[in-house]
């Protein structure tokens, strides 16, 4: 898969994160980026960010995928996101 690619919603880019958020909440056949995975799930960004990381960072499938993007230069969406809390740690 190349990264980023359009979500099919809003047309914002999806990062390899937010594609591992979309898996990790079970939405294999179309992923949409966090923005509108938030608004589908009545949450702000953060919030549904907190949730998905926490299930994310604890199965080794998801956090394999996770730890492949290292790089705050490798997000498409340095300020529309939750920039601030993906690149951490």
């Amino acid at each position: 898969m190349d990264f980023p690619f359009p979500c099919p919603q809003c047309s914002q880019n999806i990062c390899r994160r937010a594609y591992t958020m979309n898996l990790a909440l079970g939405y294999a056949e179309e992923q949409i980026c966090l923005n509108c995975l938030s608004k589908m799930h009545n949450q702000d960004m953060e919030s549904l960010y907190d949730f998905v990381f926490g299930y994310v960072s604890s199965r080794d499938c998801f956090k394999k995928e996770w730890f492949k993007m290292k790089e705050k230069s490798e997000c498409p969406l340095p300020k529309s996101c939750v920039i601030h809390k993906c690149f951490c740690g």
